[in-house]
């Protein structure tokens, strides 16, 4: 009897062990798969690469990546949170990007880095958290929350706000009137910063300042570009001030100065950190591509091109990695109707700017992709071009193309809501 009760007990432990065993190897093939933690991984090298978010049918939202030929799909993420903006660590093996998450019943976006394993958090709070850039040197990742521009290591050691700076004396984390980095928001009075992105030479930082509410702007002298010196001769005063214009941080300690505006404003970094090639757009109508100095304050502006109101916008800018060309949204104008003619490269030094005073001007710019091309990215390289186009069933396809022409390659297929493609950094 003894023997027989001894075999079953060793026949159940048995039981329990295979058992445990089958919810270890459940486990583990689940967390390659996707259900826990990450689908794929990425590669040794990701030159090539690029990285997007895709929305399926259903609603799930995750991290992707593809090489630039197509090959190579694969799944960062599998949990089909909201998420935006992914942007490339500086060496190409890490990704930062925006996630909605949910705590005590409210919805936010914090901040996430993936690596080689699961996916890690690094900045949590009350405040959503957005458009993460990685600087150059790799050591911080700036990002944008209520309107302030804020930084953190990688590793989420330290967090700190650089613009505008923080109000002193500022209180514990968790109070009502402050941040997670102890800014009073009850003192916000600056305008806030919608866009953002870090010099290439990881010493400056620029973003997009916009005027609004209590501090609603002066409409400025539209023209300002056309005027001799590039300035109007009233801006020096201070008084005259656009909805829009960019601020420059020359860095993390440095007085901030702001460039001259208009009522819409973009712009990119050059490769040498410090010049930015701008896109305006004023209520009048009239717009333009420039370059700003950044290293010394009023500076004369450097018109790219210029056009007259009602025929053509420059939108989006993107400079070549070796900072020779500027690739842009061109669309044609008729008051308020806009078509989009496609992307358009133009030099970016030359030594008389382009002049558009009639639509049947805008015919001698170099168009690369005609038709709907939204949101142009170098490749590292410099040789191709990445954008997106809307599908004819209103969702986004991510392509590719050559400068020196051949096939359209399109990454995406129509498989979903394809957005935010970035090119990997990686050179090798």
């Amino acid at each position: 009897m003894r023997v027989h009760e001894r075999g079953a007990a060793i026949g159940k432990y048995l039981l329990l062990l295979i058992f445990l065993g089958l919810f270890v190897g459940w486990y583990f093939w689940k967390q390659s798969y996707g259900t826990v933690g990450t689908v794929a991984k990425l590669a040794s090298s990701t030159k090539d690469y690029i990285a997007f978010i895709r929305t399926d049918s259903s609603g799930g939202c995750n991290l992707f990546i593809v090489k630039a030929d197509g090959t190579g799909l694969g799944q960062l993420t599998n949990d089909d949170a909201p998420k935006r903006m992914p942007v490339w660590s500086p060496d190409g093996s890490r990704l930062c990007y925006a996630q909605e998450t949910r705590a005590e019943g409210s919805a936010t976006y914090q901040l996430f880095v993936l690596g080689k394993g699961a996916p890690r958090q690094i900045t949590y709070g009350s405040i959503s958290k957005d458009m993460p850039r990685w600087r150059s040197d790799g050591k911080l990742i700036a990002f944008l929350s209520g309107g302030a521009i804020k930084v953190v290591t990688p590793n989420a050691a330290d967090l700190s706000q650089v613009y505008p700076p923080p109000h002193k004396g500022g209180g514990a984390q968790g109070d009502d009137n402050r941040d997670e980095a102890g800014e009073d928001l009850s003192s916000f009075r600056r305008p806030p910063i919608v866009w953002f992105d870090w010099s290439p030479t990881a010493q400056s930082l620029a973003g997009i300042q916009v005027m609004e509410g209590e501090n609603a702007a002066v409409l400025g002298n539209s023209g300002w570009w056309s005027q001799p010196k590039g300035m109007p001769s009233d801006f020096g005063g201070g008084t005259l001030v656009e909805p829009e214009s960019i601020v420059v941080l020359p860095h993390l300690e440095a007085e901030p100065f702001v460039l001259p505006g208009a009522e819409k404003v973009q712009f990119d970094w050059m490769p040498d950190g410090r010049r930015i090639v701008a896109s305006l757009t004023t209520r009048q109508g009239r717009h333009a591509l420039v370059r700003f100095r950044t290293d010394e304050k009023n500076l004369p502006v450097e018109p790219i091109l210029t056009a007259d109101r009602n025929t053509i916008v420059c939108e989006q800018p993107a400079v070549s990695p070796d900072g020779s060309q500027v690739a842009f949204e061109l669309w044609k104008s008729q008051g308020l109707d806009r078509v989009l003619v496609g992307v358009a490269v133009v030099p970016v030094d030359q030594p008389q700017p382009l002049i558009i005073r009639k639509v049947a001007d805008a015919e001698s710019l170099r168009v690369i992709v005609k038709g709907d091309a939204r949101m142009p990215r170098w490749s590292p390289d410099g040789t191709r071009l990445l954008y997106r186009k809307v599908t004819p069933k209103g969702t986004t396809d991510l392509c590719v193309v050559r400068l020196d022409g051949g096939e359209v390659m399109n990454l995406t297929k129509g498989v979903g809501d394809n957005t935010d493609g970035m090119w990997s950094p990686a050179l090798r």
